[in-house]
C-alpha cells in the first residue's frame, strides 16, 4: 500500500524527477484515503491547468454513462460500450475501419469517441460541452476542468532535437474532437474526480461506476474497460489507470480502488512520460510480475498505419523499438529514439519494465504489432 506521505517527501520526489528528466515543468497529486499531497516544481502552481490530453477519455465515458444506452447500437452500427472500449475496429483518426489484417483486435481509436460525443450531443440535447459541464463537472465542483483555454496554463513543449524542448505554441483543440481529448485540468481537481470514481459523492451511480470500470478487452497485459485501462500492480493490487498524450503535454490518472489511493501528474513536455515513470515508481505503483514465462514471438519488421509507424529489430542482443507519430494538433513529426525493450510475460513487452501501459507491445497476430496502443499492420521497407 502507498502510506500518506509528507508533503515535503512528494515534493522531493517531483523535483528530482523533473532534474532527470530535463522536463520544463511538473504537477503532481497523491491521494491517499482521505489525505491529499501536492507539488509542483518549474514555472507552475499546484492549481496550475495542464492539457489532460486522453484522460479526457474517461470524463466523456462517465458522462456516457450517465446520458446513453452503452449497449445500444449507435448511428454507425457499434454501440458506444465498443466505441468507448476502442474495439469497434476505426482507424485511430478517423471513423473509417481498420484495414482486413488488424479488425477484430483491440486497437486505439480516438474516432469512436468523436462518435459518442455526437451521440450525447442528440440524447442530451445540449452540446457535449455544456452536458459535460452541466451533469459532470458542475456537480463534482470541478472549477478548473474546462474545454476552453484557461488563464496561466502551463505552456506545452514539444521535443528539439535528442534532450532539448521549444514550446509547442498557440493550438486550437477542435471542438468535434473535444471527447477524445479536450480538457484542460489540475492535479487537484483530477484527485476529485477519483475520489468519485472511488464511489464518493457525485451524479453517477454504483451501477453507473461499474459499467465504466468493467473490462471489455485484453490487451498489452492489461484490460481496456471504458475510458481507462484496469491492470494488476505488484501485491495483487487493482489499478485503473489511463495516460495521456497531446501538443506537447503528457500526463496520468492511476487510481488503487481497494486502497482509495489516486495519483494524478501532469507535465508540459513530449518528454514528460520519463518524468511519470520516476514518479510513479518511487511511490512503488509498479506492475505485478508475470506469472507465466513468456509464451510470445517478436516478429522483427516495420509497421505503419496512416501518421504512426515503428520498426522492430534486433541489436545488441535485445529487441529495439523505434517509433515515430505526427501530433494531430501541432502536426509536428514526433521521433521516438530507439529504446530496448524486454519480455514482462504473456506474449507482452515492455520498455523500462512497462511501467506505463503506453511502454509497452505486443504481436496478437502474425503480421500485426501493437505499438502505441494501436494495431500496425506489417509493411514494406
Amino acid at each position: 500500500m502507498v502510506s500518506a506521505i509528507p508533503q515535503e517527501r512528494l515534493a522531493e520526489i517531483v523535483r528530482e524527477a523533473r532534474s532527470q528528466s530535463g522536463v520544463p515543468a511538473v504537477a503532481a497529486g497523491l491521494l491517499v484515503g482521505e489525505r491529499v499531497e501536492l507539488a509542483a516544481d518549474g514555472p507552475v502552481e499546484v492549481e496550475t491547468p495542464f492539457r489532460i490530453a486522453s484522460i479526457s477519455k474517461w470524463f466523456t465515458a462517465s458522462l456516457a454513462a450517465l446520458t446513453l444506452d452503452l449497449e445500444a447500437p449507435l448511428g454507425a452500427g457499434a454501440s458506444a460500450g465498443r466505441f468507448l472500449s476502442h474495439t469497434a475496429d476505426l482507424l485511430p483518426g478517423s471513423p473509417k475501419l481498420l484495414p482486413e489484417p488488424c479488425r477484430g483486435l483491440w486497437s486505439y481509436s480516438n474516432a469512436g469517441y468523436w462518435l459518442v460525443g455526437e451521440a450525447i450531443d442528440a440524447a442530451a440535447h445540449v452540446s457535449f460541452s455544456d452536458a459535460m459541464q452541466e451533469r459532470l463537472l458542475e456537480p463534482l465542483g470541478l472549477e478548473r476542468t474546462t474545454f476552453e483555454d484557461p488563464p496561466g496554463a502551463a505552456l506545452g513543449h514539444i521535443q528539439d532535437g535528442e534532450t532539448g524542448h521549444r514550446p509547442a505554441g498557440s493550438v486550437e483543440y477542435p471542438v468535434a474532437r473535444r471527447p477524445s481529448g479536450g480538457l484542460w485540468s489540475t492535479v487537484g481537481d483530477l484527485l476529485r474526480f477519483a475520489t468519485h470514481q472511488f464511489g464518493g459523492p457525485g451524479p453517477l451511480s454504483d451501477t453507473q461506476l461499474r459499467a465504466v470500470h468493467e473490462p471489455r478487452a485484453q490487451a498489452l497485459g492489461g484490460s481496456y474497460c471504458l475510458g481507462c485501462w484496469s491492470r494488476e500492480l505488484a501485491g495483487r493490487r487493482l489499478c485503473l489507470d489511463h495516460e495521456g498524450s497531446v501538443a506537447g503535454y503528457q500526463s496520468l490518472l492511476l487510481l488503487v480502488p481497494e486502497e482509495k489511493t489516486a495519483l494524478a501528474v501532469l507535465t508540459n513536455s513530449w518528454r514528460g512520460s520519463g518524468l511519470i515513470r520516476r514518479v510513479v515508481h518511487e511511490l512503488g505503483l509498479v506492475p505485478a510480475s508475470p506469472e507465466r514465462p513468456d509464451d510470445g514471438q517478436v516478429e522483427p519488421g516495420r509497421y505503419a498505419l496512416g501518421d504512426s509507424a515503428a520498426v522492430v529489430a534486433e541489436r545488441g542482443g535485445r529487441w529495439r523499438v523505434a517509433e515515430s507519430e505526427t501530433d494531430p494538433l501541432t502536426r509536428s513529426r514526433i521521433e521516438r529514439p530507439e529504446y530496448a525493450v524486454d519480455s514482462i510475460g504473456g506474449g507482452v513487452y515492455g520498455f523500462a519494465g512497462g511501467l506505463l501501459m503506453s511502454h509497452r507491445l505486443d504481436f496478437p497476430r502474425q503480421g500485426i504489432a501493437r505499438v502505441g496502443w494501436t494495431a500496425l499492420p506489417a509493411v514494406d521497407s
